[in-house]
């Protein structure tokens, strides 16, 4: 039996099955055999002529080369490429809050410091050491380490117009 008459065959047995059966509180019992053809034909305009999608039929897009090298089909090699590699990243996600200078805070503020950057590591600010570090002290704030942040402000400073000062 070819596959189009046994999904036919299946489906004649399924609906004769749902009239045989006592309506249920959803069912309408003036539905007519009319309507459920009309409901059929709306369906295979929508879906296709079986619901299924197959290499034969249309897609939009082209299809996409493999991956990998075959051997395993779980390695990173496998995971999909972004094709616009040369696109600036930005920071996404929840920004940390700002740190006040508050000690018993110090542990937790690092910690959502530095989730939030492993999950932007793509991102340019991530990518660059200086740009990194000036993202960290703008996030700190008040008098209890302003003075930290402008002596570490002033080195980045120095750094960056002369970087063989880095240990």
């Amino acid at each position: 039996m070819p596959f189009a008459e046994a999904i036919i065959a299946t489906t004649e047995a399924v609906q004769k099955e749902q009239k045989e059966r006592p309506p249920t509180p959803f069912d309408d019992p003036s539905d007519n055999e009319d309507d459920d053809e009309d409901h059929r034909l709306k369906y295979r305009d929508i879906v296709g002529s079986f619901g299924m999608r197959s290499s034969q039929t249309a897609c939009d897009k082209p299809p996409r080369q493999p991956c990998g090298t075959g051997d395993d089909p779980f390695s990173l090699e496998n995971l999909p490429q972004d094709d616009k590699e040369d696109k600036a990243h930005q920071l996404e996600g929840i920004h940390p809050d700002k740190f006040n200078g508050d000690r018993s805070q110090t542990t937790r503020f690092l910690a959502t410091f530095n989730r939030f950057m492993l999950m932007n590591y793509k991102a340019d600010i991530a990518k660059d050491p200086i740009m990194h570090s000036i993202y960290f002290l703008s996030l700190l704030e008040g008098p209890k380490c302003e003075g930290w942040v402008d002596a570490a402000d002033r080195w980045l400073h120095h750094v960056v117009e002369d970087p063989s000062m880095i240990p």
